[in-house]
């Protein structure tokens, strides 16, 4: 593995992502604090000021991966806003991250400390954010439709349910498709959406 030497600027984003890089080459559990040091060139105590532990270092990569996430969706959710589009393209946003980044996958949802709350008891403030953007869209969809509290949450769930299953799908290394994920993945979503309508459609 070949060092990139540290020089200026953020060493905490550096420590992080290469860390990113190391665990994608050699695993998790050959992964220390000093070796990133090692790769950064920078002192085997500079890391400590930052993290107390590999375990902290592990959450504070959890974090910038989440974060990298989320803010792909915000930009989705920003970017449709409004429009009849915005669910299946969240959908779309969420299932391609992974597929660009398979590592992303395997990395977040192997750790345990993932949290999941699929209630609508405080949704967009989720202590997992990708999944909150999705709540909050969807919630503000389905509430002009006028749906009931628990057909949201099962409709969310189900939203969820198949997008966080097409992206376990996309990274699988001995799938085969005869299509292209990239350019029909926004039409498997739409092929099986659960449709609703607007009061003001219905009348």
């Amino acid at each position: 593995m070949n060092g990139k030497p540290y020089h200026h600027g953020d060493l905490r984003r550096a420590l992080i992502e290469t860390g990113i890089d190391f665990i994608k080459q050699k695993g998790e559990e050959a992964l220390s604090l000093r070796k990133i040091a090692e790769i950064c060139g920078v002192s085997n105590a500079a890391p400590y000021a930052h993290f107390k532990s590999k375990d902290e270092f592990i959450v504070a990569i959890q974090k910038y991966i989440m974060d990298l996430f989320a803010a792909t969706l915000e930009k989705t959710a920003m970017e449709y806003k409004d429009s009849p589009s915005l669910l299946p393209m969240l959908g779309k946003t969420y299932v391609m991250f992974f597929y660009q980044n398979p590592f992303y996958y395997d990395f977040l949802f192997s750790c345990k400390n993932i949290s999941i709350k699929l209630s609508l008891d405080g949704a967009g403030t989720n202590e997992n954010p990708p999944l909150a953007i999705l709540q909050k869209a969807a919630t503000a969809v389905f509430n002009k439709a006028k749906l009931p509290e628990r057909v949201i949450q099962d409709k969310i769930i189900a939203m969820w349910a198949l997008v966080h299953g097409l992206a376990s799908i996309v990274v699988m290394p001995n799938v085969e498709f005869d299509g292209n994920w990239e350019t029909r993945i926004e039409e498997i979503i739409k092929s099986i959406s659960i449709p609703y309508q607007t009061q003001e459609e219905k009348e």
